[in-house]
């Protein structure tokens, strides 16, 4: 089972400007060990962590930012792409 996270990443940088990057992020139900069947909120947990244990440069292209930066993440939505059940946050 396929799950599509649909998610907003926003890098403030050293000089206090902001920037926004939205992206869409497809998890295979093999990279979760857990059964994890339709509970949004166990899978949002989930790509959050592996969000912060992974390089930046999986999810969003980094290569004009050349300065330092804090990172923060927000899940929109995760849709079940064989179901199309869905949960909003």
């Amino acid at each position: 089972m396929k799950y599509l996270v649909n998610f907003q990443v926003k890098l403030a940088k050293k000089d206090g400007k902001k920037e926004l990057y939205r992206s869409t992020y497809t998890i295979l139900e093999s990279e979760i060990k857990k059964d994890l069947e339709d509970k949004f909120d166990n899978i949002r947990d989930w790509f959050i962590e592996y969000f912060y244990n992974s390089p930046l440069e999986q999810f969003i292209d980094l290569s004009n930012i050349n300065e330092d930066y804090t990172v923060n993440i927000k899940v929109g939505r995760i849709t079940n792409s064989i179901n199309g059940k869905y949960k909003t946050f």
